[in-house]
Formats: C-alpha cells, structure tokens, sequence
C-alpha cells in the first residue's frame, strides 16, 4: 500500500467517523426518529449520497461499531488456546474489555442514553434485535467449531 492509498483510507475513515458523531449527537439529543438523513448530511457537511455510501441504512448510523463488536467475538475464539472451554474464552473476554475500558465494557450516562434511545425507537430496537439474533449465528457457528 503506497503512503497515498494509506492517506485515502484514513481519510475516508475520517469521513465515516465525522459523519457517525455528527448521527449519534442528533440523536441523543432529539431522538432516532427526528432527525432525517438529510439533516445528518447537512451537519456532517457532506452529501446525503456520501451518507448512504459508508451507512447503507440510517439504523447502521447509530450502530455504528456493530461490526466491530463482532470481529472481537471472533477474534477471541480465533486466538483462543487449543482445548480452552468456550465459556472461559468469552470470560476472558469480558475481563478483557472491562481491564482496557473498552467502550462495550462501559457502563455511563452516555451508556444510558443510547439504550434509552433505542428503547424509544421502534426501527432502533428492531435492529438491535436484528443484529443480537446476527450475533447469536455469528457465536453458534464458532462454538460448532470449537467442539469439533
């Protein structure tokens, strides 16, 4: 990778970024359901296109780090010492994340607020829904192989 492709790639990841806490400050403070992908864009100065090219849905805006969420499940079953018990490595997990004061591990008014806004949202929930039952597969087949 040349030092412009690593330029190109930081800056869209700078893009993404700006353009996900732009979302999540619209709604924490007014709520999932009022505020419009156009008033994001605007915000976030960007186009309502640019929005939809790193966000394929207003949902995945709010949950942005969902597959983030999932590569660590993964990771940690990946790395995970021959014969080590399933249970074990999802504690160690946890620990982990708790130890690092990860973001997943945290438990804040910020915390607070964003599962109080999925609560208040019928699309909020439903994807979070969605994506417990993604995770549920994602955890069922490394489980199916670690038995093996």
């Amino acid at each position: 990778m040349s030092n412009r492709d690593g330029l190109r790639e930081r800056k869209k990841e700078a893009t993404r970024q700006a353009i996900s806490d732009v979302a999540t400050e619209l709604f924490v403070a007014r709520g999932f359901d009022n505020v419009s992908v156009a008033e994001i864009a605007e915000a976030a100065e960007v186009s309502r296109m640019t929005v939809f090219n790193y966000f394929p849905r207003k949902e995945d805006l709010f949950f942005d780090r969902e597959e983030e969420s999932r590569q660590i499940l993964k990771a940690a079953f990946a790395e995970r010492p021959a014969g080590e018990a399933p249970l074990l490595t999802l504690r160690k997990l946890v620990q982990s994340l708790a130890d690092r004061a990860h973001p997943f591990a945290k438990f804040t008014d910020a915390t607070a607020k964003f599962w109080r806004t999925v609560a208040e949202s019928a699309a909020l929930s439903a994807r979070a829904r969605e994506m417990r039952d993604e995770l549920i597969d994602d955890l069922a087949t490394v489980l199916a192989g670690a038995i093996k």
